[in-house]
Order: structure tokens, then C-alpha cells, then sequence
């Protein structure tokens, strides 16, 4: 992966100018500035990239939407049909117990899944992240992280058949249920009517 120059070079440009508004006496050391190991960078580069994902996520909950692929399809409005044209049919049918159709992340772009009405309006949206690199969407969203951003969950559950524990945050008409694996990052985002 590579990474950026430019922060390196503002640094250089942040000291050359420091040292004139310091005047003609001030001195500086030769020796190049040592930069963060580039595994810490990747790492603050990747926790940033969350950081961005989960704010597009929660913006866009309260018109009922999912930012990326899915923007557009809100709950309650758009129909099986408008999925269907935005994402094509599902690779994979199905579950008979539920009512989801799937799509898997691929190359680099995230997975999502929908569960209909009656009616075949959204219901609701689940939001995967992205298979590869995690650490930079879902795989670095842990609950701290979630309270920092967006403050104390409105109401937090244990889901007893797999081990996970539910935040949920109301956006307006709509909810946000942030599901947090074992692992203690969230596995996935599900939106739907508010309760």
C-alpha cells in the first residue's frame, strides 16, 4: 500500500516556516524528521476510514437509507423491483426462514441484504462492510468507538442465539441496530421502522 507524501512534506513546510517567523537565530536539527512506523499509519488510516463509514452510515439512517450502493432505496418506500434494478437478482436465494435477499461484498465494495413488507416495500437494509481490509469500515467500529461517536446507545440487547449484543440508536422514524460479534467490533448494521 502506499501511502502519502504529502503529510511529510507539510511537516517540512510547517518547520521551514516556523523557523522564519522564529527569526535567523533559530536553529534546527538536520536530522530527518522520523515519521510513525508505517503498520501505525496504515492503522490510523484504517480507523479513519471507519470512522467515515460510520457517519455515513448514521447520517443517512434518518431518511431511512443506506449510504453506497444502496443510496436511494429508503425503508418503507422503495420496493423488491427498485432493489432488483439498483443490485440485479440475488446470487443466492433466500433462506426459506428468512426473508432476505443478499449480496455479497465484492471487490472492495460492501455486502448488503433486504427483508420485505407484505406489500414487497424495504423493510429493512443490513449493511456487511467490505470483506477485504475490515479494519477499515466495520472490523475497527467497537462499542467505545460507537459511544465516542455517537454517544450512549438508546438501548442495548443481548441476542442469546449468537453470542452478540445489539446496539441500537433511534434516527428519527428509523433505527440503527449496530450488531457486535465475539471479536467485540460490529459485524453488521441493520436499519429499519423505528419500534
Amino acid at each position: 500500500m502506499m501511502l502519502s507524501k504529502k503529510p511529510a512534506a507539510r511537516m517540512v513546510s510547517s518547520v521551514i516556516l516556523t523557523g522564519s517567523l522564529l527569526g535567523a537565530g533559530a536553529s534546527f536539527t538536520a536530522e530527518p524528521v522520523e515519521a510513525a512506523s508505517t503498520m501505525d499509519s496504515a492503522s490510523a488510516i484504517a480507523k479513519e476510514h471507519a470512522l467515515t463509514t460510520l457517519h455515513e452510515i448514521y447520517n443517512k439512517a434518518f431518511s431511512g437509507e443506506m449510504p453506497y450502493t444502496a443510496m436511494g432505496l429508503k425503508i418503507n418506500e422503495n420496493t423488491q423491483n427498485d432493489v432488483y434494478e439498483t443490485f440485479g437478482s440475488p446470487p443466492e436465494p433466500s433462506n426459506t426462514d428468512e426473508t432476505f435477499d443478499y449480496y455479497h461484498a465484492e471487490m472492495g465494495h460492501p455486502g448488503f441484504a433486504f427483508a420485505y413488507n407484505d406489500d414487497k416495500t424495504i423493510s429493512q437494509i443490513r449493511y456487511f462492510g467490505t470483506n477485504v481490509e475490515r479494519d477499515h469500515n466495520l472490523g475497527s467500529i467497537t462499542p467505545k468507538v460507537l459511544g465516542k461517536q455517537l454517544g450512549s446507545a438508546d438501548e442495548i440487547r443481548h441476542i442469546s442465539s449468537t453470542n452478540e449484543i445489539n446496539y441500537i440508536y433511534k434516527t428519527g422514524n428509523y433505527e440503527l441496530q449496530f450488531i457486535v460479534g465475539e471479536d467485540r467490533t460490529v459485524d453488521h448494521i441493520n436499519l429499519l421502522q423505528a419500534k
